[in-house]
């Protein structure tokens, strides 16, 4: 039991570095501030996919990815990125417009402060649906299926890897949450917004 943990731990660890969904997660935590809620969103997102092909893993031997679904999601974040550079740099000043059509306008406006109080109050479901887009067909998802199609033992494998990934998000989320409280609002906005682009690109490239 502890060589399938070990090398569970070891290889989502070590899958986790400089990895695409941590360049999200990062944004998150950068974005709400709210590192617990953060972390927990991210976790239970993981546990739930990597959960996933795991028992795809021990019974049938594969895990399920899609080269289409990589295609809609880099595209996605890509987009994610791109309107976070607009929304920072096309707001309207007192006698000078950022030009869109009109029956795009309404895209393009500052949401109410009912709104943002909704969306500052809901870190945990955005970052586990964030997080949840990001995992498909990821490689830590793909490695805890194959793991688990050798070992044969579904559930040791999957405390290896949650292990891993709660350690390698806590470090994300709590060290990003410190960048947060030290930096401007808009300079966390423009790193938002590029880690978003990134995460894209890379998911992209990996095609």
């Amino acid at each position: 039991m502890i060589e399938p943990f070990i090398a569970a731990f070891t290889l989502a660890l070590v899958s986790e570095i400089a990895d695409k969904t941590q360049l999200v997660i990062l944004g998150l935590a950068l974005k709400f501030k709210s590192s617990f809620k953060v972390f927990s969103g991210a976790l239970l997102a993981h546990a739930f996919m990597d959960g996933i092909a795991i028992l795809v893993g021990a019974f049938f031997g594969f895990s399920l990815s899609s080269d289409l679904i990589k295609y809609a999601i880099g595209a996605l974040f890509i987009l994610l990125g791109l309107w976070a550079f607009i929304k920072l740099y096309g707001k309207t000043r007192k006698n000078q417009r950022f030009f869109v059509p009109k029956k795009f306008e309404k895209f393009f406006r500052e949401p109410k402060k009912e709104g943002k109080e909704i969306l500052s109050k809901t870190p945990l479901a955005t970052s586990f649906l964030a997080v949840l887009l990001s995992e498909f067909g990821d490689k830590t998802q793909i490695a805890s299926g194959l793991l688990a199609a050798k070992y044969l033992v579904p559930l040791v494998i999957f405390i290896g890897v949650i292990s891993a990934l709660a350690t390698a998000i806590g470090l994300n989320v709590f060290i990003g949450s410190k960048i947060a409280e030290k930096m401007p609002r808009k300079a966390i906005k423009i790193i938002t917004a590029v880690l978003f682009i990134l995460f894209g690109l890379f998911t992209l490239i990996s095609l």
